[in-house]
């Protein structure tokens, strides 16, 4: 087993979450609650879980903290569940995008965490806007200053960059120190557009357009469709992308809200929902070692 600091990493993960619902334990979440949870028989899984939480909000905020706070922030206090998607790791060029929002637009987040540096950013974010208009950073607010240095030096892209911080109250959309994302589109590339959706979706987009899908040997049918989506202007492929995106990870708003905020990201962005009825189960039961 890997040490105490990496374990706590993998708490939120899918792996984890799922043999906890299925199998009642994990051997992840037993050496997590060894470390920093007191007299954990006295408890349930779901007091344990928000326990461990807390300790990241305090101590180690990472990746996770900071991607489940933002899907919060924004699906329960901004946008509505129903008609807004949320996607995280998404391929777009040689980068991955930690969280992207499909509402009436798409926004990429990139989460730089405490634990994270600095040194890819300007890559990231080039190949970000390769897919998208808009693309905002959320990052601690002890690194406001560095960050607007940074993106001052990446010319107009970096002043398009929008800005958040996360506070140590865990707020981020505070109008004080926020920027908001403005629309850049000097990179976009059909390209990256077209490796974002899959097969269904980019033979919706053709078909749409074309009225048919090429006729051509199934070898050949990727590079076909994608010779047809080029032919569409640059801003149209992205609109009709961004309408396929938004189908994905679809669950109602009486559901999300049921879920334990804790593990909201765990839950939607891992497909779980199905299985919230084992899970609140889970939640309610006492721990045993």
């Amino acid at each position: 087993m890997a040490d105490n600091s990496r374990a706590i990493n993998r708490v939120f993960t899918r792996n984890v979450i799922s043999d906890l619902i299925e199998h009642g334990s994990s051997e992840v979440f037993d050496v997590v609650v060894r470390r920093y949870i007191d007299e954990p028989e006295n408890k349930t899984h779901g007091q344990i879980i928000s326990e461990i939480y807390a300790h990241l909000g305090k101590e180690h905020r990472n990746e996770y903290y900071y991607m489940n706070t933002l899907l919060n922030k924004l699906l329960v206090g901004i946008h509505n569940v129903n008609s807004t998607t949320a996607l995280s790791q998404i391929r777009i060029g040689g980068h991955i995008a930690d969280f992207v929002m499909i509402n009436g637009e798409g926004c990429v987040y990139e989460i730089k965490s405490d634990l994270d540096n600095y040194d890819r950013l300007r890559d990231q974010l080039s190949d970000f806007y390769k897919a998208f208009s808009k693309v905002s950073v959320l990052a601690d607010v002890h690194e406001r200053d560095r960050m607007e240095r940074l993106l001052t030096d990446f010319g107009d892209m970096g002043e398009a960059v929008g800005i958040y911080f996360l506070t140590e109250r865990d707020t981020i959309f505070s109008k004080n120190i926020i920027r908001e994302p403005k629309s850049f589109d000097d990179n976009l590339d059909h390209s990256c557009i077209f490796k974002l959706l899959r097969k269904r979706e980019y033979e919706n987009i053709i078909f749409q357009v074309f009225g048919e899908l090429p006729q051509v040997a199934p070898v050949f049918h990727f590079r076909a469709c994608f010779e047809q989506f080029e032919q569409i202007t640059i801003k149209e492929a992205q609109r009709m992308a961004f309408i396929e995106l938004k189908k994905r990870n679809k669950i109602t708003k009486t559901v999300f809200e049921r879920i334990q905020p804790e593990l909201k990201s765990t839950m939607y962005f891992a497909g779980l929902s199905q299985k919230l009825p084992q899970l609140e189960k889970l939640l309610q039961s006492n721990y045993r070692r």
